[in-house]
């Protein structure tokens, strides 16, 4: 791994992975048995579903024997993996795809008082609040085992790949609003040098360098292009191996001390996501699921795992539609527009304001598409640069610096240091040629730009004078929105998009208790099997607590290590 990754090398991968995300590819599994059900028009047969078992293939090319076997090379399998090597097992890594999966630039872990010392987070108001976002019915006791170790697992982190050149940053700003709930708790790596105010072109390489340690420093082994089937378990019900698929046939991994599944959810699975989250992501315009067809899930399923209730999905309020569009059942035809997390002002296609617009992104997302035609419109003026300054967001959302030192301040789609310039040349003009980004004089014009009719124009306009007085007032005794994220729509000229879901990944998963060991029905673990990552639940089953900054790949990772020293029988 080189020590400094060039920004076009960035962007060759990432234009690579948004051209398969627009392939809408998905996973093929062996025709499998199904239930009594419904029958194929053309043969007669009963059809098969996503819950249904194939069966055991008899006649194998390849036969391995390991100690651990790890399904997922992403956020949870690396992890689960180097730490079982370290601990001197022989581990056998299956990744369906031709590479390790793309890491998140953001990696949520508390309270490390070697790397962070000067940023304690009170873990019992963190579980609150996160318990709060999900209807209450959150596993606490997965919370607070990800509270307790995540830190542990950095410092490992760090000390793991600090000798490769990685470093890690830690992001602490926050908005100086005592209602805002922004906790300390976000690590973006990189490789080489890290620029407080930015570019950062070096982003996104941790998982390529712990791939290296793994294969090159511990003698682990990676089968790319070798997607897991279904498990191989004992008379007793413990899992003992994998199925997998080669390029020549079947291939059966036997594996000693346990199988450790990480396989990133079903946001690629169009059958999965209709049955367990249609109305959480049926309207969506893009898809950044490739490989992750749900195959973790089902194999534990099938191997009499419980799944949580639930239908969780990460979505962000991301995608600019163009005039016309229409959802679909693959989810695509919108453009990523990073300035839709924006708290600007937004109406239906009624011209009415609906919602307060400071709100989590898969909030802000909902909101919207439950209104009129499933998508709402995002309202701006000339002096959005001030406004974006003003609004203080955090996270992957931020667009204006963040003072030197204590956030990433870098766009997260190409990693450059933030700036209006920056703003204006890579998301504004693109999809102002394009026609989704809409600019007028007036909000006259801007209106007749958005298809209203006559009624609905002159709600709009209503609407945008209501909205000044509350910005003018410093109070929304509409909808409470904070008055540093009021911004009034007065001054020329004026912007519009519609904004619709991106769907990231699915995030309600298999239930395991604080091992990752996934549960049947009756309570007890299913031995010799691990869950981690997007597979397994316990935390968001309802929807996405994003002011919690890199939380997902935090808990991925740490319930990966906790998995693979279980099975090892090691602290």
């Amino acid at each position: 791994m080189e020590a400094n990754l060039s920004r076009r090398g960035f962007l060759t991968a990432a234009g690579a992975a948004s051209a398969l995300a627009a392939m809408g590819l998905a996973g093929c599994a062996p025709a499998a048995p199904a239930e009594a059900g419904a029958k194929t028009a053309d043969t007669g047969a009963a059809a098969t579903t996503w819950r249904d078992q194939p069966e055991m293939p008899t006649e194998f090319v390849e036969t391995i024997d390991c100690d651990i076997c790890v399904v997922g090379a992403g956020n949870g399998g690396l992890p689960a993996a180097t730490t079982a090597a370290q601990n001197g097992a022989k581990v056998v890594v299956l990744e369906k795809a031709g590479a390790v999966a793309a890491a998140r630039e953001a990696i949520g872990a508390l309270n490390s008082k070697k790397l962070a010392p000067d940023h304690m987070v009170d873990v019992p108001e963190l579980m609150n609040h996160a318990n709060m976002t999900q209807a209450g019915d959150a596993n606490m006791l997965m919370y607070k085992t990800w509270a307790e170790k995540s830190g542990e697992m950095i410092e490992w982190m760090a000390d793991t790949l600090g000798p490769k050149g990685m470093l890690f940053p830690f992001e602490w700003h926050c908005p100086d609003d005592p209602h805002a709930y922004y906790p300390a708790m976000c690590y973006n790596p990189c490789i080489g040098e890290y620029n407080p105010d930015g570019p950062n072109y070096n982003s996104y390489a941790h998982l390529e360098v712990m791939r290296d340690v793994f294969t090159e420093d511990l003698g682990g082994e990676i089968r790319f292009e070798t997607p897991a089937q279904q498990l191989i378990q004992d008379e007793s019900g413990r899992v003992t191996g994998v199925v997998a698929e080669g390029k020549d046939g079947f291939i059966q991994v036997n594996a000693a001390k346990g199988v450790i599944l990480c396989t990133g959810g079903y946001g690629a699975n169009n059958e999965m996501l209709a049955d367990l989250a249609p109305g959480n992501s049926a309207w969506c315009a893009l898809r950044d699921s490739v490989t992750e067809t749900g195959d973790g899930i089902r194999m534990a399923l099938w191997a009499g795992a419980e799944l949580e209730a639930g239908g969780a999905c990460m979505i962000w309020n991301r995608a600019i539609l163009p005039d016309g569009f229409e959802f679909n059942e693959d989810r695509m035809g919108g453009d990523i527009f990073l300035p839709g997390s924006q708290p600007f002002l937004h109406v239906n296609v009624n011209g009415e304001r609906f919602m307060n617009e400071d709100q989590c992104y898969p909030m802000s997302y909902a909101a919207g598409a439950n209104q009129p035609k499933h998508y709402s419109w995002i309202v701006w003026d000339g002096n959005y640069w001030d406004d974006i300054a003003q609004f203080d967001t955090c996270g992957c959302s931020r667009l204006y610096p963040a003072p030197s030192g204590t956030a990433f301040n870098a766009d997260v789609y190409d990693c450059e240091a933030m700036s209006k310039e920056h703003l204006d040349e890579f998301w504004l003009n693109p999809r102002l040629e394009a026609g989704t980004l809409k600019k007028a004089d007036t909000l006259e014009a801007l209106a007749d730009m958005m298809d209203f009719d006559a009624d609905q124009k002159a709600t709009f306009l209503a609407t945008v004078e209501r909205y000044n007085g509350l910005v003018a007032a410093g109070e929304d005794t509409d909808f409470g929105k904070p008055a540093y994220r009021l911004s009034d729509v007065e001054t020329a000229p004026f912007y519009a998009a519609r904004i619709g879901g991106e769907l990231l990944v699915t995030i309600h998963g298999v239930i395991t208790d604080v091992n990752s060991q996934p549960l049947r029905n009756d309570g007890t673990p299913i031995e010799g099997l691990y869950v981690c990552g997007n597979d397994q639940g316990g935390f968001y089953p309802h929807n996405y607590p994003s002011n919690f900054t890199g939380i997902n790949a935090g808990r991925t990772a740490t319930f990966g290590r906790i998995a693979a020293k279980h099975a090892l029988g090691v602290e």
